[in-house]
């Protein structure tokens, strides 16, 4: 299952972790992006087949409706699915009583402790943050930052491109954010100058992401949420404690098991704060899309990141080309079970 968000990435990766395994695999894209996932697979599939692959080993659907996708699931030569997409999909691949790896939604929140390199700091956020303008599940997406040093970060974001949303300005955004309830497909992936324009405010041609305080959580209110998007939530803490509970609440609101941020020097505060986050990945000092999909730190290169029990997933790992074979184990004998010992107490005798 290919999400609109990453329709050919997605492709690219899975083609090769499923060949890779010796699987076939047969892609189901989303319909607001069928035409360009149909194209990269078939690319892969001329690739694979000038390097003596078979015909057929990669393929697409090329009318994509929720019935072929239920087909395609549950069909007799389908051994396992990979499903990547929003909670309703990961939910019908879950009951189609096939194996499943689903995916969940990534709410990513990074804290900014008053010990990090801030100019290093926002250079990785603002670089990892506006990489296919946010689509990345993996994305920051609320920075949580020591009272301490706020002007400091505030003043270096503005340096490196960021442009911080007045009241009125924030409103405007948050309005085009959601629609009935849910995150507007419109402003996914969408230049902050686009997103601007459909929120009738005027910015710079050269603003990198938007940027807006914010103090609350909750679906009540827009830029808490997973935007998919070149927007950040910008929240003040008092220190790490507070920039914990808020993180954790931030993860609820749409993230639990996906990703967690932090940027900074002390190793204590690295330890405190990460040990007990409800997340499968912890990117330290890295910016959290390059960093959760294994580009920039040493966990498994993968385009496909599980969220773990606790988001509702088989599994937490970044999933790749192990997770699509079977392992055989041929196992000799080493060792005797222990005889009973002498003098052990003897099973009681039946009596009438």
């Amino acid at each position: 299952m290919i999400p609109s968000t990453n329709p050919t990435s997605t492709v690219i990766f899975k083609a090769l972790i499923a060949v890779k395994a010796r699987n076939a695999i047969v892609f189901s894209p989303h319909p607001s992006a069928a035409k360009c996932t149909a194209e990269a697979a078939r690319i892969m599939q001329e690739a694979a087949e000038r390097a003596g692959a078979p015909k057929g080993l990669i393929s697409c659907i090329t009318q994509p409706t929720m019935a072929a996708t239920n087909e395609l699931m549950k069909h007799k030569l389908t051994d396992v699915i990979l499903a990547t997409g929003g909670p309703g999909l990961v939910k019908a691949a879950y009951s189609s009583g096939k194996p499943a790896y689903g995916v969940g939604p990534g709410n990513v929140p990074v804290y900014i402790h008053e010990s990090a390199n801030i100019a290093k700091a926002v250079q990785l956020i603002i670089q990892s943050k506006t990489f296919d303008y946010g689509t990345i599940c993996a994305s920051e997406q609320a920075l949580l930052v020591d009272e301490s040093i706020k002007e400091k970060v505030v003043a270096e974001l503005k340096q490196q491109g960021a442009y911080f949303l007045n009241e009125e300005e924030k409103q405007k955004v948050a309005s085009i954010i959601m629609v009935n309830g849910s995150l507007n497909a419109k402003i996914v992936g969408k230049a902050p100058q686009v997103i601007a324009e459909m929120a009738g405010i005027e910015i710079p041609s050269d603003v990198k992401l938007l940027v807006a305080e914010e103090t609350e959580v909750g679906k009540e209110y827009p830029f808490s949420i997973e935007k998919l998007s070149p927007i950040l939530a910008f929240y003040i803490v008092k220190g790490m404690e507070e920039a914990s509970e808020l993180a954790q609440k931030l993860l609820e609101v749409g993230g639990l098991g996906h990703t967690v941020g932090i940027h900074a020097e002390d190793e204590k505060v690295i330890e405190a704060y990460t040990i007990d986050k409800p997340a499968g990945r912890i990117v330290v000092n890295a910016g959290t899309t390059f960093g959760g999909i294994g580009a920039t730190v040493n966990v498994k290169p993968s385009l496909t990141l599980g969220c773990g029990a606790i988001g509702n997933n088989i599994t937490s790992d970044n999933v790749t080309v192990t997770h699509l074979f079977n392992i055989k184990r041929v196992a000799f004998g080493v060792r005797e079970m222990p005889k009973k010992v002498e003098g052990a107490q003897k099973e009681p005798a039946l009596t009438k």
